[in-house]
């Protein structure tokens, strides 16, 4: 099953593109495929390496007497590695140096996506309905349904939180998650509808009884409003203990700030191409 979200048809400055249907549902369909490959891979990795190498991770949390005692036998432990890599860093001075650095960083990451794959179940961009059999004849076609199939899954939380009011659960990071909970009840609904149920802006217009230019303006918005304080939150934080991915939107930002002031905001790429008119004879 292959879709396209709102935001690869719209969100240009002259409203509506042309797009071919053909060639964008088939590159759609092709990302679907070789992003489910990834997922399945990396779960067939995660599970390989967790059988060759199991970690027993109830050692490297403090028993309640080491959490009430002043000082820890893991707690020093923990902190002699911080003070290592800070002096580390310090100590750096040529080519070779920056690469021991950066090889040490890889490594901590490496271990925190580590424990991540251990203890949570991660989805991708891939739909759950994605490649489901429209009439099956041995399962129900209620089975199909993504939030059963989540239930089974075990990913009960999905479920729980599925709502405009209750999505700041969603997110483990406390700066995200009280960023959207703080939000307004009507722009809550327009994020939740919009990013997590992907209905079209002609869609939740009609549901709320708006116009399309309404919903824009709202998304606009909210999308500013986010921004500008993720980027307030990554300015104050250390430039070391930011990742690539916050380093680009900082960058990216901070050039659209310089033009755009207050009102500046990061819109998502058109990725449709416009199709060349063809000349009338």
């Amino acid at each position: 099953m292959a879709y396209l979200t709102d935001d690869e048809l719209l969100d240009t400055e002259d409203g509506f593109t042309e797009w071919d249907e053909d060639t964008a549902a088939g590159s759609t369909e092709e990302t679907l495929e070789q992003a489910l490959a990834g997922e399945r891979l990396a779960e067939l990795e995660s599970e390989l390496e967790q059988d060759e190498h199991p970690v027993d991770y109830d050692t490297e949390l403090e028993t309640e007497e080491e959490e009430a005692a002043p000082v820890s036998e893991k707690r020093l432990k923990q902190e002699i590695r911080a003070e290592a890599m800070r002096r580390l860093e310090e100590a750096a001075r040529t080519e070779s140096d920056f690469r021991v650095v950066v090889d040490e960083w890889n490594k901590l990451d490496r271990n925190r996506e580590r424990r991540e794959r251990d203890h949570e179940n991660l989805r991708g961009d891939v739909p759950l309905e994605y490649q489901a059999v429209p009439e099956p004849k041995l399962i129900p076609l209620w089975m199909n349904n993504p939030a059963y199939r989540q239930l089974m899954a075990g990913n009960f939380l999905d479920i729980l939180f599925d709502c405009p009011y209750e999505m700041h659960y969603l997110s483990a990071d406390p700066f995200i998650s009280g960023m959207i909970e703080n939000l307004s009840e009507e722009h809550k609904e327009v994020l939740y509808f919009l990013s997590l149920r992907l209905y079209s802006i002609t869609r939740l217009a009609a549901i709320r009884g708006q116009s399309d230019r309404n919903i824009r303006k709202l998304r606009k918005t909210i999308h500013k409003k986010l921004q500008r304080q993720m980027y307030d939150h990554l300015c104050s934080k250390p430039e070391n203990g930011l990742t690539l991915r916050e380093r680009r939107f900082l960058e990216e930002y901070s050039k659209i700030a310089k033009k755009q002031g207050k009102d500046a905001v990061i819109r998502r790429e058109n990725k449709t191409k416009r199709r060349k008119k063809k000349k009338r004879p």
